[in-house]
C-alpha cells in the first residue's frame, strides 16, 4: 500500500476521488475474516470498490468468492489408565475413527470441493486413555449447495459417532461467505484490460480472500496479486521480487482508472 502511494507522488497522479488505504487482521486460520467484517461495516456500500491484495497470485483476478465453512469437533470420554481400564473408549481412538470416516467421502471434482482436518489434538500422556481430543475442519466448495450438503453429510457422520461411553460435539468457527461479479463488470474488465496492456493475459478466478465479504453482500471488489511465490500456507513460503515492479504497476493503473470506470 505504501507502494501505491509513493507511486502515485512520484508519477504526480491526482485522483479525483479519495483513496483509502485500509490495513486489516484475521484474514487467515481461525480469523474468519473479522478484519474485512470491521471494514465493510464501516465503509459499506459508499466505495465504487473494494480492492484486495494478495502477495503472490499476479495475473489472477478473484472476482467470485470462495465458500469455506469450518468445525472444530471434539470428542469426550471419561479417561483413564492405560492398563488398568483398558477397554473403555478413548476420545482419541474414535476421533481418529471419525478422521476416516471423513477422508473416505466422496467429492465432486465438479464442482470443485474439498475437506482438509488440519489441526488434530488432544491427550494427557502416552499411559493415559484420553478423555478429549479434537480435530478442526476445513470444507469448501465452489457451489454453495453442495458445500451445504457436504456440512450435512459431516454433520451426520458426527453424531453417529456418539455412543455409550463418548460424546462428540461439533462447533462453527469458520463460515467465509460466497459471493461474485460476472466477468463483464466493469472493475473485472478494467483490471484484465491493465493486466493485457502489460502483455500479461488475466485469468479471472475464485478464492477465499478478504474480498468474500463485499462480494456477499453484492459489493463490487476483486483481488488481486502483486507478485509470485511459491510454499503458500507453510514455513517455508516466499515470493519473488522481481515481480513487484509489474504488480505494482498493474495496481496503480486500476487505481487511476477507477473512478472513470466506475462511476
Amino acid at each position: 500500500m505504501f507502494g501505491l502511494l509513493w507511486s502515485l507522488h512520484e508519477q504526480q497522479i491526482s485522483l479525483p476521488g479519495d483513496l483509502w488505504l485500509v490495513a486489516n487482521v484475521c484474514e487467515e486460520g481461525l480469523g474468519d475474516l473479522k478484519g474485512m467484517r470491521a471494514v465493510v461495516e464501516r465503509f459499506g456500500a459508499n466505495p465504487l470498490a473494494y480492492l484486495i491484495l494478495e502477495g503472490m497470485a499476479y495475473g489472477e483476478i478473484f472476482h467470485r468468492g470462495l465458500g469455506v465453512q469450518r468445525y472444530r469437533i471434539t470428542a469426550s470420554t471419561e479417561g483413564g489408565h492405560s492398563w488398568a481400564d483398558f477397554g473403555i473408549p478413548s476420545a482419541i481412538h474414535d476421533l481418529a475413527g471419525l478422521v476416516t470416516k471423513l477422508a473416505a467421502l466422496e467429492l465432486p471434482q465438479e464442482p470443485r470441493t474439498s475437506l482438509n482436518v488440519g489441526i488434530i489434538s488432544g491427550g494427557t500422556s502416552i499411559n493415559t486413555i484420553a478423555a478429549r481430543a479434537s480435530l478442526e475442519l476445513d470444507l469448501r466448495s465452489t457451489d454453495p449447495g453442495t458445500l451445504q450438503n457436504l456440512v450435512e453429510k459431516v454433520q451426520a457422520l458426527v453424531a453417529e459417532s456418539t455412543w455409550s461411553g463418548v460424546n462428540f460435539e461439533a462447533e462453527i468457527i469458520g463460515q467465509r461467505p460466497a459471493g461474485s461479479i460476472p466477468e463483464n463488470h466493469p472493475l473485472v474488465q478494467l483490471a484484465s484490460q491493465t493486466l493485457e496492456s502489460q502483455g500479461r493475459r488475466a485469468h479471472l478466478n475464485i478464492g477465499s480472500t478478504d474480498a468474500n465479504i463485499p462480494l456477499s453482500l453484492g459489493l463490487p471488489a476483486i483481488c488481486i496479486g502483486l507478485t509470485h511465490g511459491r510454499g503458500a500456507h507453510t514455513t517455508g513460503e516466499y515470493i519473488y521480487t522481481e515481480y513487484l515492479p509489474k504488480g505494482l504497476e498493474q495496481l496503480v493503473g486500476v487505481v487511476r482508472q477507477a473512478f472513470e470506470v466506475l462511476k
